[in-house]
C-alpha cells in the first residue's frame, strides 16, 4: 500500500471504448480505493460520435490520403475528434481547483500532448502506461507528450527497444487480489476457457480460426466463446462449424471472465502480432492458479513461467503439439512461490509505477 495512501489523491484517465461498467477501467479503480486511495476518474466514457464534421479535419484527412497516401489519417482525425471532448472534460475539474497527488494515464499516445500537459499540471507526479501495443500512427503525439511525463511504462519490451527516443521503461500488467477462496484445481468443472474478440477479418487475424485449431486437441468440457459483431455473424464470412466454439455478440464482462478463470483447469491466451506485452490473463492465472496455452514465445522471460503451468504453442501449426497439449492437460498446477507473485498484485505495480517505497522491481528476464 502507497504510504498514507489514505490522504493521498489519484487522477486516472483512461478511455475504456465502450463502458466503464465491468470494464478494466472500473476493475482498477475499485482496485485502488480498496489500497485506500481517492480515486478520481476521467468521465469520458460517452463522447459525441465521430462523424468527422469538423472541417478543418475533413480538409487534412482529404489532403493526407490523396497526396500523402496516409490511408491511417482517419484514425487521427477520431483521436482528435475525441480529445477535443476529453480535453474540455479535463479542464472542467481543473477550474474546479482540483489538484492530485499521483496522475495515471492509460495508453497516453491516445490522447493529445495538451491534453497530457493539463493532466501533469493537476498533478505532483504523473505517468503514461501503455498496456498495449504501440501504434505508429499515434507516435507523433506521444513524442510530444513525453516532456509532460515524468516517467513512462510499456508493458511491450519489444516496444521500448525499438523506440528509445520515448524513453520508456518496463513493467507488466497486474492482478487485483481476490479474497475468495481457491477452487481446488481437481475440483474444477472447466477444463479449458476462453474468451475473446476476432481480432480482425483477415484470415491471419482471425481467432475463431485459431481457436478451431486447436479445438480439437483439447479434452474434457471445454468452453471457447469468440465475441463477433451480429453484421459478422450474418454475413458470409465463412463461420467455424465447431461445437466446441460458441460466437456470442455481447461481450463479457470482467467480472465473469474472473469467475470463469478461477473455475477453469487452462485457459487459452492468444497474442496479437503487434506486440509480445503480456495480457492481463497471465496474471489473473497467476492469482487463480491457473494454467495457460499461449501462442506468447516471451513469456518464457519472466520469473514466473513454469513449463508445467504455460505452454507455448503456434495455434497457425498445432498439429505438431498434439502430445504436448495431452501431456499438459494431465499435469497438475505447479504452485509459485509468494516471493515472485506478490510483486504483481497491484499494490506493488501501483507504487512501482510512481516510485514509491518501498516496492519490488517488476522485470523482464
Amino acid at each position: 500500500m502507497l504510504e498514507s495512501s489514505s490522504n493521498k489523491k489519484i487522477l486516472l484517465i483512461y478511455h475504456p471504448w465502450r463502458m466503464f461498467k465491468g470494464s478494466l477501467h472500473e476493475q482498477l479503480v475499485k482496485g485502488l480505493v480498496a489500497l485506500g486511495l481517492d480515486v478520481t476518474y476521467l468521465d469520458i466514457e460517452n463522447p459525441p460520435k465521430f462523424k468527422n464534421n469538423y472541417l478543418p479535419d475533413k480538409f487534412r484527412n482529404i489532403f493526407e490520403r490523396i497526396v500523402r497516401k496516409n490511408k491511417q489519417y482517419y484514425l487521427i482525425a477520431e483521436k482528435n475528434h475525441y480529445n477535443r471532448f476529453f480535453y474540455n472534460k479535463l479542464f472542467e475539474l481543473k477550474k474546479k481547483g482540483k489538484k492530485y497527488d499521483y496522475v495515471l494515464i492509460i495508453k497516453p499516445e491516445e490522447y493529445s500532448s495538451k491534453l497530457v500537459k493539463l493532466a501533469s499540471e493537476m498533478g505532483n507526479i504523473t505517468v503514461g502506461y501503455i498496456w498495449d501495443g504501440l501504434r505508429l500512427f499515434f507516435k507523433k503525439s506521444l513524442v510530444k507528450s513525453v516532456k509532460h511525463l515524468d516517467n513512462i511504462y510499456s508493458f511491450d519490451v519489444r516496444d521500448i527497444k525499438n523506440h528509445p527516443d520515448l524513453n520508456m521503461s518496463f513493467c507488466t500488467n497486474y492482478y487485483i487480489p481476490d479474497n475468495t477462496d481457491l477452487v481446488p484445481y481437481d475440483s474444477r468443472k472447466i477444463d479449458v476457457f476462453y474468451v475473446g474478440a476476432l481480432a480482425g477479418t483477415l484470415p491471419e487475424q482471425r481467432r475463431d480460426v485459431k481457436i478451431d485449431n486447436v479445438a480439437k486437441y483439447l479434452d474434457g468440457n471445454v468452453e471457447l466463446n469468440i465475441f463477433v459483431s451480429q453484421s459478422f455473424l450474418e454475413g458470409d464470412n465463412n463461420l467455424v462449424k465447431n461445437p466446441k466454439v460458441q460466437y456470442i455478440t455481447s461481450p463479457t464482462s470482467i467480472e465473469e471472465t474472473l469467475q470463469k478463470t478461477q473455475n477453469s483447469k487452462i485457459v487459452i491466451d492468444i497474442c496479437k502480432k503487434h506486440h509480445i506485452g503480456l495480457s492481463f490473463r497471465f496474471f489473473e492465472c497467476m492469482l487463480y492458479e491457473t494454467k495457460m496455452i499461449t501462442n506468447n514465445t516471451d513469456v518464457i522471460n519472466y520469473d514466473f513461467y513454469h513449463p508445467d503451468n504455460i505452454l507455448v504453442v503456434d495455434f497457425d501449426n498445432i498439429d505438431i503439439y498434439a502430445e504436448d497439449i495431452k501431456a499438459f492437460q494431465s499435469k497438475p498446477y505447479h504452485k509459485l512461490s509468494k516471493q515472485i507473485t506478490r510483486k504483481y498484485a497491484l499494490d506493488n505495480w501501483i507504487k512501482y509505477l510512481f516510485k514509491e517505497q518501498p516496492y519490488e522491481e517488476i522485470k523482464h528476464l
